[in-house]
């Protein structure tokens, strides 16, 4: 899927630029008005130099024009380029959930914790992957701009959303999984214990649009009007209850290998398998936990 090299309207003051990434594109969100906010970094900085500076350019503005970069979540594709956008743009200054703070000062100690927990499955961290100290911490509700943080675990225990209150546009980072994208096999979900309450809390919101970080299946990067914010929702909560309990059942069928049971659920919901299988084995490991408790209660 090639990515569109243009920032493109989402809703008024927010655009959504797909930036390269190996398997999948990855969302950057500009906010424009008299705060500019850029949510996300991309992956590396050959991408803010090959990608973000010019399409930041067809919209008549460089980065020294950008007040905030925010963040979604520490994970490599979202915050790669953060290093080269303040080495280009020195007074741009830096948000992120206060949780996200230590993994953000060294980003690539958290890509390898992550690879740790499944060495055999895992591939190498990204390469020149730079951590930057934050300017600002978020608690939940705290307001960057025309942006309201909301702390919604789930995809990882620091993930967040960020709510373009004036359109009432969610910009969702990895926060809404679906299936997952192309490239994981299926959702990704490193906190699943709590992504129900994520969901409850988001189906409550009088959302208008979703913009998401990917695009996860089956249906895709955005959810544009409140009917089909409604029938994105649903379906993720449709998704995480079915792999909920496919989990719980091979468990009680006696299949422990968590490897084979991330093949089993990525076959059943009709997902590719990934070249490495890490992603899908957090996922199950996080399943078989909430089992686990379930029958100890």
């Amino acid at each position: 899927m090639k990515p569109v090299e243009s920032f493109v309207r989402m809703a008024e003051n927010v655009y959504r630029l797909q930036v390269d990434f190996p398997g999948c594109w990855t969302g950057v969100t500009l906010v424009t008005g008299e705060c500019p906010v850029l949510v996300d970094s991309g992956g590396c900085a050959e991408t803010v130099d090959r990608c973000i500076q010019p399409a930041l350019k067809e919209m008549g503005l460089t980065f020294a024009d950008i007040a905030w970069l925010v963040l979604t979540h520490i994970h490599g594709d979202h915050v790669g380029g953060c290093s080269r956008l303040k080495a280009l743009a020195p007074s741009l200054r830096v948000a992120v959930y206060r949780d996200s703070a230590d993994r953000l000062a060294d980003p690539l100690a958290y890509s390898r914790a992550i690879r740790s927990r499944f060495p055999l499955h895992s591939p190498a961290p990204p390469a020149g992957l730079s951590g930057v100290r934050a300017d600002r911490l978020l608690a939940d509700g705290d307001r960057v701009g025309p942006l309201r943080l909301l702390h919604t675990p789930g995809h990882d225990t620091d993930a967040c959303c960020y709510l373009h209150e004036r359109t009432q546009t969610l910009i969702t980072g990895d926060s809404l999984q679906l299936n997952g994208t192309c490239s994981q096999g299926c959702a990704l979900l490193l906190d699943p214990g709590r992504y129900r309450e994520t969901l409850d809390r988001l189906m409550a919101l009088q959302v208008e649009s979703i913009v998401c970080g990917h695009p996860y299946l089956p249906l895709g990067a955005e959810a544009l009007g409140a009917d089909a914010v409604r029938r994105y929702l649903a379906m993720c909560l449709g998704c995480h209850e079915h792999d909920r309990g496919f989990v719980a059942g091979m468990a009680a069928a006696g299949v422990s290998d968590t490897a084979a049971i991330a093949l089993a659920l990525i076959a059943d919901i009709g997902g590719r398998r990934p070249e490495h299988l890490f992603l899908p084995m957090h996922t199950v490991e996080g399943y078989l936990a909430m089992t686990r408790r379930s029958d100890t209660a």
